[in-house]
């Protein structure tokens, strides 16, 4: 089973590390996702929201990641928005936390798919 991941750097440092796959487990904030999660993001529409307002390229062989204020905000607005459409909330509250815990810290959203 593949592993899928998102993942916050806790700060600056954290984010430069991660960029060369020197981060520890300490430095990041981690969110695994199963493979029903990710098909549950992906079938309803939740993977295309975050790569449309984070300007992102986000799919199932594709890592990228959501960086800028501006970008993170967009998606916490279009994940909230979703909230109470979507059978599994907390899995789309969880996913938005990360994004806000992105901005307080400065940093940005990673996704390893």
């Amino acid at each position: 089973m593949r592993q899928r991941i998102i993942i916050v750097p806790k700060d600056k440092t954290a984010e430069k590390a991660l960029d060369f796959d020197e981060a520890t487990k300490e430095q990041l904030i981690e969110l695994s996702i199963t493979e029903e999660e990710f098909l549950f993001m992906y079938q309803n529409g939740i993977i295309e929201l975050i790569n449309k307002e984070g300007k992102t390229n986000i799919d199932d062989y594709e890592d990228d990641s959501v960086t800028g204020k501006e970008n993170l905000s967009e998606v916490i607005k279009a994940l909230n928005s979703r909230v109470d459409l979507d059978a599994n909330n907390e899995l789309i509250q969880n996913v938005s936390n990360l994004f806000n815990e992105a901005i307080d810290r400065g940093t940005g959203v990673y996704f390893y798919f």
